[in-house]
Order: C-alpha cells, then structure tokens, then sequence
C-alpha cells in the first residue's frame, strides 16, 4: 500500500480542521422571506369569520372634533367559484335602521354603516392577501439589519427594513417633500411571516400653499391556512394636519378561521 507523505497528511488535517471550523451558512433571512412568499400561491380555499372596529375623528382645529366609532362583522368563503362574503342579519337590520334614522335627520349619527362602508373590497383583502402587500413594500425597502430572537416562545428573525421616500412610484411621491417608513417583519426558520409593524411619517405640499403631515403605525399578525397566508389581526392608527384640519383614524380587525 503506498503510503501518503508528510505534506500530503498535513494538508487533508488543515482542510479537515477548515470544514470543522467553519460555521454553517444560511440564507439570509430577507432572502428567506422572499422565496416563502413565491411559496405561499395564496390558492388554498378558506372560510373565516372578521370583526372589526373603526374610530374616527375630524374636525377644524379651533372647534370641537367630529367623533365616529362603528363596528362590522362579516364572514368571508374563498374558493374556486370566488369570494363570498356573508353579513349577519343582525347588522343587516341595524343598517336598516341607521338609513331611516338618516332619511328622518340627516345629522343622525350611523356607526354601523359608516363602518361597512369603510371596509371595502379594497381594505378587508388586505387580510386574505397579505403576500401581495408584503412583497410591494420589500421592493420598495432597503434592509438595515437582522436579529435572531424569539417570537410568542418560538425561534424567529427580525428583519429592520427602511422605505424611503425616493422608494415610492412617482404618483406615491406627487406632492410630498418628506417621507420615511419604518418596516419591521418577524419571520420563522423557513421565511414565513408572523407579525409584522410598519411606522411611517411624512410631510408635503397640495398647489404649493397647502401644506400637510401625517404619521401612520399599522401592526399585524399572520397565520397560515395551506399554501396562503392570512392576517390574523391588524391594528392601524393613522392621523394627519393640514389646512387647519386633523384627521384621526384606529382601524381593528380580527379574523378568525372557520372550520
């Protein structure tokens, strides 16, 4: 049997101690976010049941604020055939009654209905395609850094991201001088989303005499229903200044899955 010489044996310790002492490497949690997003087709059929509240107030800064609170409930069934969307006959009927009350006095106060009419297609499918929101904000984003932590007693990441204002498409930017979102994301080991927290504030001008602000906190947190991702609970506060004006919105949902 030939034998190995010196430099050889020496060469195949060093790369064996090289491999040893060598960490592990993983993809980067941004990385990995992306690919469970491509992962997650949001095809899966679901039924769940959606509660949500909303508080409002408006008014002249020198005079006394406009206050609105409401609530809807509504149950939404996704499948091949589409999207269903059920409202109980309970607040059915107390709409009934807030159009009456509105058609008697037109300074009647309607909650209920304010509410239904705040959560439109547009708004409540903020809950059922959460994939589509989140992968317009990372493309929009820069990463600042990643934590490993734990999420609710689990292993997770943080990924910190920062939206800039020259981030945003052309018509996002029209009219706005200053603009910056903080962006936090939770993810497990394989990417997928659990919560997330998007904190922003900005200022501009509308025709160059009207100037405005505003400041946004949105929290939400996700679930997984076969391949599509689902908010389980969303919390936004939002308000803005401008023309002598303030703005105040608390928006609350919760969706729960129906089996």
């Amino acid at each position: 049997m030939r034998a190995h010489s010196p430099s050889r044996i020496f060469s195949l310790i060093g790369l064996l101690i090289t491999i040893i002492s060598s960490p592990v490497t993983h993809a980067d949690g941004l990385s990995d976010l992306q690919q469970a997003l491509k992962n997650l087709k949001q095809t899966s059929p679901f039924s769940a049941e959606v509660n949500a509240s909303l508080k409002s107030s408006d008014g002249e800064e020198s005079k006394k604020e406009n206050r609105k609170e409401g609530h809807t409930q509504f149950t939404l069934e996704q499948n091949q055939s589409g999207l269903q969307i059920r409202y109980p006959t309970e607040l059915l009927s107390i709409i009934d009654k807030e159009s009456e009350l509105k058609k008697q006095n037109p300074q009647a106060l309607t909650p209920t209905t304010d509410a239904m009419n705040r959560f439109k297609y547009a708004e409540f499918s903020i809950l059922f395609n959460p994939v589509r929101d989140i992968e317009d904000d990372l493309r929009k984003a820069t990463l600042v850094k990643e934590e490993t932590l734990t999420y609710q007693g689990q292993a997770a990441r943080l990924l910190h991201l920062q939206i800039p204002l020259e981030k945003l498409s052309e018509d996002e930017q029209k009219n706005l001088k200053k603009y910056q979102t903080d962006l936090k994301i939770w993810i497990n080991d394989k990417g997928i989303p659990l919560a997330s927290q998007s904190t922003g504030k900005g200022s501009g001008r509308f025709a160059l005499v009207i100037g405005f602000e505003f400041n946004f906190d949105v929290e939400k947190s996700y679930i997984t229903n076969g391949d599509r991702l689902l908010v389980s609970k969303l919390t936004s506060t939002s308000n803005s200044k401008g023309a002598g004006m303030n703005q105040k919105e608390t928006i609350a949902a919760n969706l729960q899955l129906i089996n």
